[in-house]
């Protein structure tokens, strides 16, 4: 398979404190990517360098982040506009939060569209009723006229997902999307992201700490240690027989789901 992005030995500071260093991965069309380690590892520096959102104190001070042979680090504003949605989409921790809270879903998610083509409401209410029609929502039309504060948190993460493939983004990257679910709401998010690649062939790059998720999902297993990758390979060797001493403690440390 073609890889659609890859990072090479990127290092990324915030000002002169350096966070991550020498890293470099692949990721293919449709292949899921689980990024794995503690607290203050770097996992959600490194998705968020690709997005650009490292915020003014963040930047890429060395190495490469290309996606279909394109360097993305060297954008213009206008640039990664296009970019970020269309191209490459992001589902947060708290997907709730992400909305405004006095304006209806379907509003919020039709103003997204609506930033990066010319479309009708009416062309748009189309779109995002196929959409949720294909990855298994019901009663599409509740959900589009409801206030986040009148969906459950589960569910607010799953419109999460829906508002991050409204572009058919080819990248999803997912920061920590199922930490604050409790773990029968965590499977239905699995469950979701799986169905958005399965229906579109999307790759994702999941940042977790969470073994159990990362083994539900990930085909590949990138495990970080202090901005370092500690090591790194298939899901089955990462998570079953790991070499490195860290690896071991942290698949024993972490409790784990099945799909």
């Amino acid at each position: 398979m073609k890889d659609i992005i890859s990072y090479k030995d990127v290092e990324i500071k915030y000002g002169a404190q350096v966070a991550v260093s020498d890293i470099s991965f692949s990721v293919a069309q449709g292949e899921i990517l689980g990024i794995v380690g503690e607290s203050g590892s770097g996992k959600s520096t490194i998705i968020k360098a690709a997005m650009g959102l490292l915020g003014d104190n963040g930047s890429v001070s060395q190495g490469e982040i290309i996606y279909e042979g394109n360097s993305l680090l060297n954008l213009s504003k206008k640039q990664r506009l296009a970019t970020n949605g269309e191209q490459l989409g992001m589902i947060f921790q708290f997907a709730g939060s992400s909305f405004c809270p006095v304006r209806r879903i379907g509003a919020q998610l039709y103003e997204i569209v609506k930033e990066h083509k010319d479309i009708s409401k009416e062309e748009f209410r189309t779109q995002v009723d196929e959409l949720l029609d294909k990855l298994g929502f019901e009663n599409a039309d509740r959900i589009l006229d409801s206030y986040p504060n009148e969906l459950s948190g589960g569910m607010q993460q799953r419109v999460g997902i829906i508002a991050a493939m409204l572009l058919n983004p080819k990248v999803l990257f997912a920061d920590e999307p199922t930490s604050a679910m409790d773990v029968t709401i965590q499977k239905q998010a699995v469950e979701e992201m799986l169905r958005v690649r399965d229906t579109f062939n999307t790759s994702i790059i999941l940042v977790t700490h969470n073994i159990g998720v990362v083994n539900a999902m990930a085909d590949k297993v990138l495990v970080l240690k202090g901005g370092r990758i500690v090591e790194m390979g298939s899901k089955s060797d990462v998570i079953n027989n790991p070499r490195e001493e860290y690896t071991k403690r942290l698949m024993d440390a972490v409790p784990r789901i099945t799909r």
